[in-house]
């Protein structure tokens, strides 16, 4: 996985970029700047999971800081969403993780509940989905070509970042667009 950690600050690199120009179009310079922040915390924790495979507490110190200071300064999403959103994707987790020992890290389940945090829950859901797809087809291609055993763990921190990363520009939008919601 070590290997692949040059294509995962890629692609957060160009989510940070993308959401700086996606602020500026937007005019909600609070959240864009909350966003960016988010964003490169993202970047520190994924790449920590790379290199050790786990999520340091510091991160979900640092997540759940800026989710409840941002609370103060950006309107959307609501309290009931952000409280929703730290259980949505969290509480399913900590379930599977209790059925499956060693299936999936305590510092996963932490990262998706301070990110549902402040993503609210509809985007928390969508970034959440992806991510699991993501780390999902990874590990597939990655059983495919007989990189990984069929056992062997992987890190899936860096799979929820780019979820985290997607959730915050097009969890909303996504969420409404496939459940039909206005």
């Amino acid at each position: 996985m070590k290997k692949y950690s040059v294509i995962y600050i890629i692609f957060m690199l160009c989510a940070f970029l993308a959401g700086g120009s996606v602020g500026s179009i937007s005019g909600n310079d609070r959240a864009a700047v909350w966003n960016l922040i988010f964003l490169a915390v993202l970047i520190l924790a994924g790449c920590q999971d790379i290199r050790e495979m786990k999520i340091g507490d510091q991160w979900h110190v640092l997540f759940l800081g800026l989710a409840l200071v941002s609370c103060l300064f950006v309107r959307e999403p609501g309290l009931f969403s952000r409280t929703a959103g730290f259980f949505c994707v969290s509480a399913p987790l900590f379930v599977t993780a209790l059925l499956v020992p060693g299936g999936i890290g305590g510092g996963d389940i932490k990262l998706t509940a301070v990110c549902g945090l402040f993503l609210g829950w509809r985007a928390a859901a969508v970034a959440g989905a992806a991510g699991i797809v993501l780390g999902g087809c990874f590990s597939l291609c990655m059983l495919a070509a007989g990189k990984l055993g069929r056992k062997e763990p992987f890190p899936l921190g860096p799979f929820l970042c780019m979820g985290m990363a997607f959730g915050i520009y097009g969890g909303d939008p996504m969420f409404e667009r496939f459940f039909c919601l206005r």
